[in-house]
């Protein structure tokens, strides 16, 4: 009759505890917060975006750090890439002269084939997530058509 009891005292624990669990993995979950930071199909300046390169695809994601008052030379892409910026503010200027300034949680979509280029115009570092979607055997960016 002990033995019993006992079985049914654990069961009953064990019972809670599970259901303990259970329910702190529903809260996780429930706290876990999804923020869509760009949907498109074109890039930053309005441009439609092009088709994916044909063949295998090879994603590359590449974390820059831009000191201080810096200014890339001017190239351009030949693959689709988007990019967080993490911390500080850039500024693509396009080679007409469009620019754009994207702030840290903000979101960018490159431009492809138009020549442009980053600029650090402010006292801090800027750190910028990039992700492109190529092919190998294509650059990530060039400097000359």
């Amino acid at each position: 009759m002990k033995k019993a009891i006992l079985i049914g005292l654990l069961i009953v624990a064990g019972s809670s505890i599970c259901s303990a669990q259970q329910s702190n993995k529903e809260k996780q979950k429930s706290e876990v917060k999804i923020e869509k930071l760009t949907e498109t199909s074109s890039s930053w300046d309005g441009t439609a975006l092009p088709e994916y390169p044909k063949g295998k695809p090879l994603i590359t994601i590449l974390r820059y750090t831009f000191p201080t008052h810096v200014q890339l030379d001017q190239h351009y892409h030949s693959v689709i890439n988007c990019a967080v910026v993490l911390k500080g503010e850039l500024t693509i200027v396009t080679e007409n002269g469009q620019e754009k300034t994207f702030r840290a949680g903000e979101a960018l979509v490159e431009m492809i084939g138009t020549f442009h280029h980053g600029e650090n115009r402010g006292n801090v570092p800027v750190e910028v997530l990039v992700f492109y979607a190529g092919k190998e055997g294509i650059p990530l960016s060039e400097t000359t058509k």
